[in-house]
């Protein structure tokens, strides 16, 4: 083998060169069209020993080589740089890629061998192959990226565990509340309310507005009343039948579209055949008229509010969407919490008394939030469907 001013390589030093234990490569050229292996670096590079292998040369291998996830010129390369440049390149790491995809990363550090006049006459390289202990590492970034991927999930989980223990221990303590107070202070209340309408009836005109406006208070306080007692009964075994969730829906349609009109507001009902499950018609009813009045409430004069069944290969259920002006973030993550509201006259245990009723009946309760409106799922899971 030969430099290209004659100087032929001794054979006792090609025989060192051969048998090195480490990867070493040997252009003889200072632009590196001629870049011959020993027999650790051919392996590496996937040739025979001897041949040549440098992309400077006429015939480049059809092998990519990147650093740092770059791909590089031919000139950019360790051994190219240090024959142009007259620079010794030290520790650098690249990555060859092969069609079939088989890659090899080494370290590589290359001189430029000169002669007495400082002339380069061509250039010597070392490599070593560290693949395995690179694609060591990047398997450990990989377990790790999903190992921190799951603790975040889990920690999420925990958190929603912890949010729905905290609402749970809180609907015990209400219903608690309610079973103890709920009947004793009804019963006074049905006395007094009784005996403001049989003095309702006296000839005192000026009085009736007063007895309207005490009748009117107490019917709030029976309906809040009627709400912990509600609530009361989260323990009790409600009794469930398999039943048609459309026909179910049209028997109390007449009363939400009464509200509506009232309130100068629509009710817009898209129904749809679905599939017969098992559920208490009475809960699933007050889940219903708990959402669209909530939702009427939330909706501006002349607005429409839409219910709507919809059922999947997993999943059935109904929705109620309004055109309200959005729940605040802060709220939003919190929904279902006794006595929280946004209301000026609410108690925050209408939801609270939904979402009780959904996880009886093994469903949930989704809610999408904008600018735009507000809109409740409630669904059910098809595969607990007797």
């Amino acid at each position: 083998m030969l430099f290209e001013t004659g100087n032929q390589i001794p054979n006792e030093y090609w025989s060192i060169f051969e048998k090195s234990p480490g990867g070493i490569s040997l252009a003889t050229d200072p632009y590196c069209t001629k870049i011959f292996h020993n027999a650790k670096a051919s392996s590496m590079l996937r040739i025979s020993s001897g041949c040549n292998f440098s992309h400077s040369a006429s015939e480049s291998p059809n092998v990519k080589v990147y650093r740092d996830g770059i791909e590089l010129e031919p000139e950019e390369m360790p051994m190219q740089r240090s024959g142009s440049q007259q620079v010794e390149v030290r520790e650098e790491v690249l990555e060859f890629v092969w069609e079939d995809d088989h890659r090899l990363v080494s370290v590589w550090n290359s001189s430029p061998i000169l002669n007495q006049r400082g002339d380069v006459l061509g250039v010597v390289a070392s490599s070593e192959d560290i693949t395995k202990y690179v694609l060591r590492e990047r398997q450990v970034r990989t377990d790790k990226t999903i190992l921190e991927k799951i603790i975040d999930e889990k920690v999420e989980e925990y958190a929603q565990l912890r949010n729905e223990i905290t609402r749970l221990d809180r609907l015990s303590l209400v219903a608690q509340m309610a079973a103890s107070i709920s009947h004793e202070v009804r019963n006074p209340i049905t006395t007094v309310r009784g005996f403001l309408q049989l003095m309702q009836q006296s000839k005192t005109p000026n009085h009736h507005n007063y007895y309207d406006l005490i009748i009117s208070e107490l019917d709030r306080a029976n309906e809040i009343i009627g709400n912990f007692l509600s609530l009361a009964k989260h323990n009790d075994p409600q009794e469930c039948e398999e039943q048609d969730l459309l026909a179910t829906f049209q028997a109390v349609m007449p009363i939400l579209e009464a509200d509506a009109l009232m309130m100068g507001k629509r009710i817009k009902f898209i129904p749809a055949q679905v599939s017969r499950l098992s559920f208490n018609a009475k809960e699933i009813q007050q889940v219903l008229i708990n959402l669209v009045r909530n939702s009427l409430e939330a909706s501006e004069k002349g607005a429409c509010v839409t219910i709507s069944l919809f059922e999947s290969v997993v999943q059935l259920g109904f929705s109620v969407k309004d055109e309200g002006k959005g729940i605040p973030p802060h709220i939003l993550k919190k929904l279902g919490t006794p006595f929280l509201t946004t209301k000026e006259n609410g108690t925050g245990l209408g939801l609270s008394i939904c979402f009780d009723i959904a996880r009886r009946h093994d469903a949930e309760i989704k809610i999408q939030s904008d600018e735009r409106g507000s809109t409740f799922h409630f669904i059910f899971n098809k595969s607990d469907k007797p």
